[in-house]
């Protein structure tokens, strides 16, 4: 007797994408709520509950994703860095400066800083006060301002070597001074809420200050 003769298999639907693309936009807006909830609360006051809750997740959902608290916290200092350096990479486009208003650049520069702050600044301060006792998230914060400050250190080295700014300033040295000035000025002012000095006098001030440190002609 013969054998009927096997059907062929069906052919399988394509993989599709889409699982993958929704769990990045799950992560992203896991990440931003937890952004959000944290610069609001602090950290401690903060549960793993209320930052799914306000991703539109369960629980659950939030846990496949970060197996705990501290990984998401690491995760978001990630995040947030590399947000910070893409800013700065912006900052550091060297033309900028060798045009005919070179402090209008920098002035420039700082105003973003100041609404990139403004908005983002109470995250900052969590950060800030978590690397006091957390290794990782101190390590994290140097990694992202020794970036920053390398950058300007490159740029300050390409401006001495157009005739555009100062040479007897050592770049290595000025690029340290002129980040922790701003970050002073910045967590002081803009992150803090202080209301004196004005905040626009500030950057005023401080763009003056910093042409008249590193630049050859700050008229």
């Amino acid at each position: 007797m013969a054998r009927m003769a096997q059907a062929p298999p069906l052919p399988r639907a394509p993989r599709t994408r889409r699982p993958q693309a929704r769990g990045i936009a799950t992560r992203r807006r896991l990440l931003d709520a937890a952004e959000e909830l944290l610069a609001r609360n602090g950290y401690e006051a903060t549960s793993m509950a209320e930052i799914a809750a306000a991703g539109g997740v369960g629980v659950g959902t939030l846990y496949h994703h970060f197996p705990d608290k501290r990984a998401l916290l690491l995760a978001l200092v990630d995040d947030w860095g590399d947000r910070e350096l893409e800013g700065r990479r912006e900052e550091a486009r060297f033309e900028r400066y060798l045009g005919d208003d070179p402090r209008g650049a920098l002035l420039e520069d700082l105003r973003r800083r100041y609404k990139h702050l403004k908005r983002e600044g109470g995250f900052y301060l969590v950060l800030l006060e978590l690397a006091d006792r957390d290794n990782d998230v101190r390590q994290r914060l140097h990694r992202i301002r020794q970036v920053g400050v390398e950058r300007l250190r490159a740029l300050l080295e390409y401006g001495q070597q157009r005739g555009r700014m100062r040479k007897d300033v050592d770049p290595l040295v000025a690029a340290f001074l002129i980040t922790q000035t701003i970050d002073m000025a910045a967590n002081e002012v803009l992150v803090h809420r202080m209301t004196k000095p004005e905040p626009d006098a500030v950057l005023e001030e401080l763009t003056d200050m910093i042409s008249r440190y590193i630049l050859e002609d700050p008229a």
